[in-house]
């Protein structure tokens, strides 16, 4: 069965939570699950490894780039005021796949960007879009699963999200090396 049908499925699309199933331990809905929360620490940790290569290409030095991170800090951690709400109102299906066009949005707009102040602009996007995956993966995960299923679900999200930031720079760096900065924002 396909993740996003899993997903579906088993998530209420207007207003009320559902209540948690019985349901055993899926290896995909909990790996799609793992990637969406990790992608804010992704996001955040892949980028400093093209600090002086942004820097280079838009006229800045590396510690005027600090705003690209502080600006996704503040907007990641004030978004999760407002993503449990309007989950609760829209539905987690509509959420998720809103989260995630405002994610890719920031991460086109942040590659394309030609001044720093059009960089911090696809950044805050960028972190808007990766908090309500983040917020709502671990939300789905309650929603779907259940006791012993619930913690083993939890335990993947958490260890894929306190993964990233141990290989995310890594990966921007090679990201970096073959093919300039633009490809670091597509995470």
């Amino acid at each position: 069965m396909h993740c996003g049908a899993i997903v579906s499925d088993d998530i209420a699309s207007k207003g009320t939570h559902p209540k948690a199933t019985s349901r055993a331990l899926s290896g995909d809905i909990v790996f799609l699950l793992a990637g969406l929360a990790a992608l804010g620490s992704l996001s955040t940790n892949i980028i400093p490894p093209a600090f002086q290569t942004i820097g280079e290409t838009l006229g800045v030095s590396t510690p005027e780039l600090g705003p690209t991170l502080s600006g996704f800090f503040i907007a990641f951690a004030l978004g999760q005021l407002v993503v449990g709400p309007l989950a609760d109102r829209f539905g987690r299906e509509r959420l998720v796949l809103g989260s995630l066009t405002v994610f890719v949005a920031g991460c086109l707009i942040s590659s394309v960007a030609s001044t720093l102040s059009h960089l911090i602009l696809g950044r805050i996007i960028q972190a808007l879009g990766a908090c309500g995956l983040s917020v709502l993966s671990r939300a789905i995960a309650r929603d779907v699963f259940e006791g012993a299923s619930l913690a083993r679900a939890l335990a993947v999200v958490m260890t894929a999200t306190a993964a990233a930031p141990g290989f995310s720079p890594l990966v921007g760096s090679v990201l970096n090396s073959l093919a300039s900065h633009h490809p670091v924002f597509g995470s």
